[in-house]
């Protein structure tokens, strides 16, 4: 019987032995999975909990004209920070104090209320004493705060902005030492010539928008300068440069902690322009002898297709819009109508530009020559089906040619011959330079509001059907026709080097040459 027992008890330990060495052998197997095989995924986890990454934003790159004189760069500006790690004991003691207020005036203690407030008489104090040293009259917006505290933490919360000269030297005189105030310097965009070239150069605006790439580590980003309109914007990605970043290490409480890794930013590469600032200014000037009348002027290298000047009226200080922008600021320059780039963005009648297209249609359907016995009478008026048609300024110019039609500019001549060359090839013509659609130039925001009318077009406009006397006046360039400045600049440069087409640029290539587009077509007598 004893040896039975033994038997049975050697039996059960060898079963718990095998049972406590599965046991092990699966708490093995699982700190081996989780240890080895998931080590990375623990390791993000970990970064994810404890660390914390600052996209620390480049300053752009300058802009210069084709002959190196500087037109845009950056221009520093001082701000007055305030790091929540440098005041966590001032908050902790204050918020204690005012839980013992609490607790002897008898009232209800709302924890999340008062640390909220504990936060807010701080900062007040700090700002008080700014306010101090430099003589503004600034307050503390509390939901700003309150929102920057919950959204982002480790990122500076800025008190006083823009500081002048005076308010920067009287801070660094009488901050007290250590303080938990830093003076920090931004850059701003600053444009040397104020207006001249405004819409070219466009302007920026600040944004914390989500440009960094995919990363396991929760990322804040500091303010940056991003390109809102013209070549700040076209050329944004290279003028942005390559920023920079930190990452540190934060407490629970999700205040900084050690810096694990800094990288600092790299400038933007600089960009040159096609424009001479020289002749841009001159051609301002011109401009604002018309007063404030809505007018957009290009000049363009006619063999290359640079934009040498471009100018709209009317224009704005582009300094105004280097930092922030006012609600002031932008309503003046909105209700001046300011915003608009007339000369890319603007449509208008061409008027007797347009005759040379007409002209160009009338040689090649054989309509018209330049023989002196080819020429119609002007008595200063003709008449259309139903309607007189007048010429320029009621004139009668007798005999004209077309060499003379050109001189001066004689609607009749173009009124009539219109008529027999017809409205098709008179759009086809136009067509051929392109002046039904975008020049396609450099530049962001180029109108698609251009419009070479045809008979199709009017009846599904529901205008009617196409009359004669919509020919004449297409013919002239005045009806439904609709081009811009920039077209007509471009058109005028193709008809110089006898191409139907040039392609603007507003980024300087001394190399770049056009010859590509097809030739006009006309005879050599022609």
């Amino acid at each position: 019987m004893k040896r039975i027992h033994s038997q049975q008890k050697t039996q059960r330990i060898a079963i718990l032995g095998i049972f406590f060495s599965l046991v092990f052998l699966f708490l093995a197997c699982g700190l081996f999975y989780r240890q080895i095989i998931q080590h990375d995924y623990f390791l993000q986890k970990e970064k994810r909990q404890n660390q914390r990454r600052i996209i620390l934003p480049a300053p752009r790159g300058n802009i210069y004209d084709r002959n190196g004189k500087l037109m845009v760069c950056n221009r520093p500006s001082f701000d007055l920070n305030l790091y929540f790690d440098d005041i966590r004991q001032e908050i902790r003691r204050e918020y204690t104090l005012l839980t013992q207020r609490a607790r002897k005036g008898n009232d209800s203690i709302d924890r999340l209320r008062l640390q909220q407030r504990a936060r807010e008489n701080v900062v007040e104090r700090h700002l008080a004493l700014a306010n101090e040293i430099t003589g503004r009259r600034e307050t503390l917006n509390t939901r700003t705060l309150e929102r920057h505290y919950r959204e982002s933490l480790p990122l500076p919360f800025t008190l006083l902005s823009n500081l002048s000269p005076e308010e920067y030297a009287r801070l660094i005189n009488h901050l007290p030492s250590p303080s938990p105030l830093h003076i920090a310097t931004n850059y701003h965009r600053f444009y040397p010539y104020n207006n001249a070239a405004c819409h070219v150069l466009g302007y920026v605006t600040f944004s914390r928008e989500n440009t960094f790439q995919s990363t396991p580590l929760k990322t804040f980003q500091c303010l940056r300068n991003v390109g809102k309109t013209g070549i700040e914007l076209a050329q944004n990605q290279s003028l942005t440069g390559t920023n920079g970043e930190e990452i540190f290490s934060i407490d629970p409480s999700g205040f900084r902690a050690d810096c694990i890794h800094k990288t600092s930013p790299k400038k933007g590469q600089d960009c040159r322009l096609s424009i001479d600032i020289d002749l841009q200014v001159a051609m301002e000037k011109e401009l604002e002898k018309l007063g404030n009348r809505r007018s957009g002027a290009v000049m363009i290298d006619v063999n290359s297709g640079e934009i040498l000047a471009m100018v709209s009226r009317p224009n704005y200080d582009a300094n105004l819009l280097g930092q922030r922008i006012t609600p002031e600021i932008f309503q003046k320059i909105s209700e001046s109508g300011a915003w608009t780039n007339r000369a890319l963005q603007g449509v208008y009648p061409p008027g007797s530009i347009f005759k040379i297209i007409s002209s160009i249609a009338f040689l090649r359907h054989r309509i018209s020559s330049w023989n002196d016995r080819d020429f119609i009478e002007c008595p200063g008026y003709t008449k259309i089906g139903n309607h007189t048609f007048n010429c320029d300024q009621l004139m009668a110019h007798g005999k004209v040619t077309l060499a003379k039609a050109l001189e001066k500019s004689c609607n009749v001549y173009y009124y009539l011959r219109s008529q027999i060359c017809g409205i098709d090839n008179i759009i086809a013509e136009a067509k051929r330079f392109h002046l039904d659609r975008r020049t396609a130039i450099d530049l962001p925001f180029e109108t698609e509001r251009m419009l070479i009318p045809t008979p199709d077009w009017k009846e599904k406009k529901g205008f009617g059907k196409w009359f004669p006397g919509d020919t004449a006046n297409t013919s002239i360039g005045q009806g439904y026709v609709l081009v811009s400045p920039l077209q007509m600049a471009c058109f005028m440069a193709s008809l110089a080097k006898n191409r139907t087409q040039t392609i603007p640029h507003i980024l300087h290539d001394e190399n770049h040459r056009q010859d590509s587009s097809p030739p006009i077509g006309l005879d050599n007598g022609d």
